[in-house]
């Protein structure tokens, strides 16, 4: 073994050839290597530091040859109890030798290899540390293992400076006691120990280190429970490395280097390659430009507030820009990369691909669908899911409910999809679109709002997206198209094959309720992305929860702003907003900050900056599994027009051909009557008392409101939520009210009647003995016939013999009201009556009338028998007498009126008093009489 290890060379352990990273026209963008590396000696570490490494890393460090017997056979012996390889026991020098000479590990794991080659090596370790520490000394050694060592970030911060740098924004000579115990335990497991990605297990970690510290007499109790005490967060920073100059497009860089680690296994800082990617320098310029604030339109209104972006090829999965956050544009490398190493609730974002796609592939949908926008409740608890507004629609169509950004139906139609195909279905789904965090434990229907423990980074977000506008094919997004080592490794060509996650029908639809979102009157933070060309957009928002109120931020109110901008060909996805609470530092946004729309004009800028590097968009091609489907609006199932029904009812949406299904109207029935509660009696007389069976539904009898109930109830009737909304349609406004309809026919002859209660009374006409009745009964539209069933009793009318009581002369008053009288009651037996009338004199005003048989006898007020068949052959003549009584001072005397004595007729026939004049006085009276 050892004849075949290593030559020792002190020079290689300060050394490494650079790496070459090429854009996406095989340009060099830069050359990475020990530039990033920033060296400190010994003697400018602070104490603490140096006794954290020691204490937890290497005990016995500055008394061993560099090879620690006893710890690498304790290491050793739990290897073997444990069979496997997990404790290394390597002191500083064997990992210094390590990370040089042979394969570096870039996870920061010890372990062995398995095998004899494992063997092989540790024992070269061994030799190399022992030989390397007879040429220098231990403070050499130390220095260049802290300068050469993983301190994870983005898997790539090597060297204790630019560690410091990155987590606390200080330099490695100013840490402090806590701050040195936190680096001291990251390199242990990089990944795992990133205070960034994982801070509960950097705190326990940094806290392990401290216990050894104290155990090793580094620090007292009080030293250590003081630094134990201090909240990891508050110690880190997210601005490092302010100060140091950084190359063009860095995000992208790093993002670059991130995956060429994943790839490979190995570091670009410390092995040699050159690395081609996808980058287009046009549009991450464009991007570094926004990061920087250095564009026109919009100004950030604040210092705490973050973004991030990504764009990517939808074919491909290449990604040909990457706005790493607004800590880039101060400068420096391997910082937080907003876009591909943090994760945030992606509120609305995901509707599209995760409710709406869903259900077009599943439950048949068409684009026209109409869903229940309703207050409802998280399934198996009390909690009251509501919309951004507070408020509710009622009955909506889907291209508005994804418009408005609707909660309640994304809920609802994500849990029909459960329902339909379970959860493991939806799981998988959303791990096929690269969310393999999601899992049964985790999972569930707040997901379908983008909340809960959903969690994605933009670059996922992007890819998610850019599936739909690649027939439901999803492809991994990536930087990297190959790597060529710069030594005998054979080259990395990395093969991203599409993966069809959903049909390119089901995808193809859901494209149209995002193009649908920038035509229509929704949200204006989209209208800026208006072009000659589609736009397929969604926007989403995440909102601080009660965890905020302690540092006064409104529950509720929003922190994280999303949009995804697609055309045909490029996905643009950026997230905007507070990466965490500052006290009284406003870190939410109100109304005046959204008011500038930044996350529109982002991404209208990116999209811009990808046009004018690839020209205008294609176009997408609808697939031959579409059709188009004309039907009834809001009617599930898909429902055939009903013929002559009004435009305003009618909807005509998209829809796989394998559901284009209608349902025919006359399928649509009422309720059945019962036969047996519907009572019919009909007397000998044609009088007809009809009682239906009551409609169980009484709603139906009037016609529906266009305004709903939609308030949410307890499971024991207690009112929840008080909501009315908007009905779309509603039967009643074309078939109008159900009615009791009442047919009745007879001999032949049929009359319809409706009525809008049950009880009923009917004189028929017509109805004579002998003569057939039907009588029908059913429930039906008052406008369109639905009729379901009907009920029908029918009767044979009887010839019957009749006692007739004759009116008499008692209740006469005058002409008219006698005709009147007689008549009436003559129709009630079909008795024809011939009426005379005269005028005559007589001794008093009054009316007087006689009824005459055919033997002209007066049969008035007498009775007769007949059979009912006889009465309407019967014809009565009616005299009718208007009599006028004698004027004053005359008598009749049985023919005419005469003048009583002392009276006499004037010219007018008047009965007057006789004058007798008396004669002419003597010429010597002296009173005169007038001549009259």
């Amino acid at each position: 073994m050892l004849k075949i290890k290593p030559i020792l060379d002190t020079e290689k352990f300060e050394s490494e050839q650079s790496s070459k990273i090429y854009d996406e026209n095989n340009i060099l963008i830069t050359d990475i290597g020990q530039t990033i590396r920033t060296n400190v000696t010994y003697d400018d570490l602070p104490n603490s530091l140096v006794d954290a490494f020691v204490s937890i890393e290497d005990s016995r460090f500055f008394e061993h040859n560099g090879f620690d017997i006893s710890r690498f056979s304790k290491a050793l012996y739990e290897n073997i109890l444990a069979r496997s390889f997990a404790q290394g026991g390597s002191t500083f020098t064997m990992q210094l030798v390590k990370n040089t000479y042979f394969t570096s590990d870039e996870t920061g794991t010890t372990a062995a290899s398995e095998g004899l080659n494992g063997v092989t090596r540790k024992v070269q370790e061994i030799a190399l540390a022992i030989e390397y520490e007879q040429q220098t000394n231990k403070q050499k050694i130390f220095e260049l293992y802290v300068n050469k060592i993983n301190f994870g970030g983005s898997g790539n911060i090597r060297g204790i400076e630019k560690a410091s740098e990155y987590y606390f924004n200080k330099s490695s000579t100013e840490l402090n006691l806590s701050e040195s115990a936190l680096l001291a335990g990251i390199v242990n497991n990089p990944y795992s120990y990133d205070p960034f990605r994982n801070l509960d297990l950097a705190k326990n970690r940094r806290d392990t280190v401290l216990y050894q510290m104290l155990n090793h007499g580094y620090i007292n109790e009080l030293e250590y429970d003081l630094a134990k005490s201090i909240k990891v967060e508050d110690l880190l920073s997210e601005t490092g490395q302010e100060n140091q100059s950084s190359d063009p497009y860095q995000a992208y860089i790093d993002a670059v280097v991130a995956e060429a680690q994943e790839l490979t296994g190995n570091n670009p800082y410390t092995v040699s390659m050159n690395i081609y990617t996808s980058m287009n320098r046009t549009v991450q310029s464009q991007m570094d430009a926004i990061q920087r604030g250095d564009v026109d339109d919009f100004e950030f209104p604040d210092d705490n507030i973050e973004l991030a972006a990504v764009s990517l090829n939808n074919h491909t999965g290449e990604i040909n820009g990457i706005l790493g956050g607004r800590n880039y544009a101060d400068g420096g490398a391997l910082l937080l990369n907003h876009a591909t190493m943090q994760k945030k609730q992606p509120g609305s974002t995901v509707k599209p691909y995760l409710d709406y796609a869903l259900a077009f592939e599943n439950l048949g949908w068409a684009t026209d669908q109409v869903v229940m926008d309703k207050p409802i409740t998280y399934r198996g608890t009390t909690k009251i899911i509501s919309n951004s507004n507070g408020t509710y629609k009622g009955e909506v169509l889907l291209k508005d409910a994804i418009g408005w950004s609707l909660n309640i139906p994304a809920i609802e139609t994500l849990q029909e999809v459960i329902d339909e195909k379970g959860s493991k279905y939806v799981i998988e789904y959303l791990n096929s679109l690269g969310f393999d965090d999601v899992d049964s434990e985790h999972f569930d229907t707040g997901y379908g709002i983008g909340g809960s423990t959903f969690e994605i980074s933009v670059v996922q977000a992007a890819a998610a997206q850019a599936m739909l506008l690649n027939d439901g094919k999803y492809i991994q997004p990536h930087t990297i198209r190959k790597i060529e080592y710069n030594d005998t490794r054979e080259p990395v060509n990395p093969s991203y094959i599409p993966q069809e996650v959903l049909s390119e029908e089901s995808a193809y639809l859901t494209t149209e309720l995002l193009r649908s979102n920038i035509e229509g009157p929704y949200f204006s933070s989209v209208n800026v992305l208006k072009t000659n060309y589609p736009i397929y957009v969604k926007t989403g928002t995440s909102n601080w929860g009660s965890e905020a109120t302690q540092f006064g931020i409104p529950v509720g109110i929003s922190k994280d702003l999303w949009m995804t901008g697609s055309t045909a060909d490029y996905t643009t996805t950026m997230w905007y907003g507070y990466d965490k609470v500052i006290e009284d530092e406003e870190t939410y946004f109100t109304s005046a900050k959204l008011s500038g729309n930044v996350r529109g004009k982002v991404v209208n800028h990116i999209l811009d900056s990808v046009e004018e590097a690839y020209g205008q968009p294609s176009t997408l091609s609808k697939p031959d599994g579409i059709t188009s489907i004309t039907h009834i609006l809001g009617v599930d199932p898909y429902t055939a027009p009903i013929e002559g029904m009004p435009e305003e009812f009618i909807s005509t949406g998209l829809i796989n051909k394998k559901f284009a299904q209608l349902v025919a109207p006359e399928e649509i029935l009422l309720e059945e009557i019962d036969s047996d509660k519907f009572d019919v009696k009909l007397d000998a007389k044609g009088k007809l008392n009809v009682v239906f069976p009551e409609y169980p539904d009484l709603d139906k009898l009037q016609v529906a409101s266009n305004e709903i109930d939609i308030s949410l109830y307890s499971s024991n009737g207690n009112l929840l939520k008080e909501a009315y909304g908007t009905k779309l349609f509603d039967y009643s406004w074309v078939y109008g009210p159900v009615r009791y309809k009442l047919v009745v026919t007879v001999d032949g002859e049929s009359q319809e009647y409706f009525y809008d209660s049950p009880s009923q009374e009917l004189q028929l006409e017509n109805v004579k003995p002998g003569s057939h009745i039907k009588i029908e009964g059913s429930y039906d539209y008052e406008t369109y016939s639905r009729t379901n069933n009907t009920a029908v009793k029918e009767f044979d009318i009887e010839d019957q013999e009749l006692t007739i009581q004759i009116p008499d002369t008692s209740s006469a008053k005058d002409s008219d009201g006698i005709k009147a009288e007689l008549q009436k009651w003559a129709d009630v037996y079909g008795i024809s009556l011939n009426f005379t009338v005269s005028d005559t004199i007589g001794t008093s005003n009054g009316t007087n009338f006689e009824i005459l048989n055919e033997k002209n006898k007066n049969i008035e007020g007498t009775s007769i028998k007949a059979l009912q068949s006889e009465l309407m052959d019967m014809k009565f003549t009616v005299v009718i007498q208007n009599i006028t009584a004698c004027p004053i001072n005359s008598t009749f005397d049985g023919t005419e009126c005469q003048c009583n004595q002392g009276y006499t007729k004037d010219d007018t026939g008047a009965c007057k008093v006789i004058v007798t004049l008396s004669p002419k006085p003597e010429d010597n009276d002296t009173d005169k009489v007038d001549d009259n």
